[in-house]
């Protein structure tokens, strides 16, 4: 049995969803059974557990692109407003658990958001901003 120290006082024990393998948590506050079994898949070293610690990585990181670029996080000049931000997170869900491949939404303004998936597996966000240039059109009668 392993045994994962958070300097807490209270001592949980709980398993791998994948493996099985059994580990001694010690946390603050009392966590729930799936929060235990959380714990101990994150910290576990067997094959799946690790391909899932990578994928929850990779959702997170896009989560925290979307603020990056999108959200709470961004420039003052560059915030959409929070249920676009709201839609991109959704999205980034979406494309973790499979749902969707590839998603872009055309904001105003020029702005293209697009986040899609790799083939590494790797999420992707993307902010595209296109300038228009002013035409003037002179029309010609006769």
């Amino acid at each position: 049995m392993r045994r994962i120290k958070h300097t807490g006082n209270i001592v949980k024990t709980a398993k791998c969803r994948f493996c099985g393998q059994m580990t001694q948590i010690e946390a603050d506050e009392e966590l729930t059974a799936a929060q235990a079994e959380e714990q101990a898949t994150m910290t576990c070293n067997c094959t799946d557990a690790v391909e899932y610690q990578k994928e929850k990585q990779r959702k997170e990181k896009a989560m925290q692109n979307v603020a990056a670029l999108f959200g709470e996080a961004a420039t003052p000049d560059k915030r959409c407003g929070e249920g676009i931000v709201k839609i991109l997170k959704a999205a980034v869900e979406e494309i973790y658990t499979g749902g969707l491949a590839k998603v872009t939404l055309n904001l105003r303004g020029g702005v293209k958001a697009s986040i899609s998936q790799n083939s590494k597996g790797e999420i992707n966000v993307e902010r595209t901003e296109t300038k228009k240039t002013e035409t003037h059109r002179v029309m010609t009668g006769g």
